[in-house]
């Protein structure tokens, strides 16, 4: 074990902290051994990870991003979504490593540092990026405060977080970030994000993203708590999720989307308890470019195809402000249909209260598929579209207020 004060780490939470870690850390990745940090706060700058690594701080320590962009080192990959260059640097970074573990303490971004009112472009390091890592270990971790993402796994395997607490409330904050990744369990952690609390997606069009386990686990988002997709240049599948309690969430609970070339295919979600979200669900299918790597050829046979929610309970009580986006949304295009997506054992109870009805929805055809991007449905409780096999059984709905709506509108939509 290496301890960082004996390489000259102060732990004062002013003296930058940086060389010294990275030289403890180096050490003892050298040895297949630990490095720790006993109790102290200790400011560092960008430090890379080498294989064979445990960085294991004690209940007492706090790893804390330093204030300055300058201490932050452009050679740590980049961020994969269009536009997004200000999430490209990182505070811990590893490449092409195994066998890494992080465990104890608390991981602080700093994120306050790194705001500025009216300036989005503003670089907002992430705190943790892994590209093509294989064995990575998270657990009883404390993740505060990013700058921007809390982590970005692209192209791993086998990863296995648990226990892990995140607070990320700061500009773009997410959550857990799975991108290109296989053979990933998620179980026992707490999620509090500003952005979506968990993703899973590819931007790798040649690359099969596979085996997700998520279970266990209580999110909290501005945006979305489990989101599939959306940056899916290649496929997605064999993901389940069961367990998980989600509450005040303001965009949707879990959003499945197939905006690039891949096929998501495979999904399985149960048992989960919602308590104020506007959408549970909010399924897309269409083309809008996301990505800054080559897209899959677009095949209106690919897409999303074969997508399972059962037991699943949602309230949402009078403090949660009606919304005329609320509610299941189920939304292909005439050109990429979703297939095979079935609902069971489904409770819903939202605030209701609209009293008129609109003419028509929104075709979501080139369009960013948001719920901004659609306005207010035709449905008080389910609205589907361009759907080849869908499947409803058992589901109920109640509203605290009368709505004007129907509470179940299908349009072109293959019901089986």
């Amino acid at each position: 074990m290496e301890n960082v004060k004996l390489f000259g780490a102060a732990g004062d939470g002013i003296q930058d902290d940086t060389q010294a870690i990275q030289h403890a850390a180096d050490q003892a990745a050298a040895a297949d051994g630990e490095v720790y940090f006993p109790e102290g706060i200790y400011l560092t700058g960008t430090l890379f990870l080498r294989s064979g690594l445990h960085i294991r701080l004690s209940e007492r320590a706090v790893l804390l991003g330093s204030p300055e962009i300058k201490s932050y080192s452009t050679k740590t990959h980049y961020n994969r979504y269009a536009g997004e260059h200000f999430l490209d640097r990182c505070l811990i970074y590893a490449e092409d490593a195994e066998n890494i573990r992080i465990s104890g303490g608390i991981i602080d971004g700093n994120g306050a540092a790194f705001y500025e009112e009216g300036n989005p472009d503003i670089v907002h390091p992430m705190l943790f990026r892994f590209l093509r890592c294989k064995n990575i270990r998270m657990n009883d971790l404390n993740i505060r405060m990013p700058a921007g993402w809390s982590t970005a796994f692209l192209e791993c395997e086998n990863i296995r977080i648990s226990g892990i607490s995140i607070i990320s409330r700061h500009f773009n904050g997410d959550g857990l970030d799975f991108d290109s990744c296989r053979d990933v369990r998620v179980s026992d952690c707490m999620l509090d994000t500003s952005d979506d609390s968990l993703c899973i997606q590819n931007s790798v069009a040649e690359r099969v993203s596979q085996n997700f386990v998520i279970n266990n686990c209580i999110m909290r988002s501005r945006w979305a708590a489990v989101r599939i997709g959306l940056l899916n240049s290649g496929d997605i599948e064999n993901v389940t999720i069961s367990n998980c309690i989600f509450h005040d969430v303001l965009c949707s609970g879990l959003k499945i989307q197939a905006a690039e070339g891949g096929r998501i295919h495979n999904i399985m979600i149960s048992s989960l308890l919602m308590k104020n979200v506007p959408r549970p669900v909010f399924v897309t299918s269409n083309y809008c470019r996301m990505g800054v790597l080559d897209d899959s050829p677009h095949d209106g046979e690919r897409g999303i195809d074969g997508v399972y929610f059962k037991n699943i309970v949602i309230e949402s009580d009078h403090t949660m402000k009606s919304d005329p986006a609320a509610g299941f949304i189920v939304l292909g295009t005439g050109k990429r249909k979703i297939k095979n997506i079935r609902f069971d054992d489904i409770t819903y109870h939202a605030p209701g209260g609209w009293k008129d009805i609109p003419d028509s929805i929104p075709e979501l055809e080139g369009k960013r598929p948001e719920y901004f991007s659609i306005g207010q449905i035709s449905a008080s409780a389910f609205y589907a579209a361009h759907i080849e096999g869908l499947h409803l059984e058992r589901f109920t709905y109640s509203f605290t207020e009368k709505d004007a709506r129907p509470p179940i509108v299908f349009n072109d939509v293959q019901v089986v």
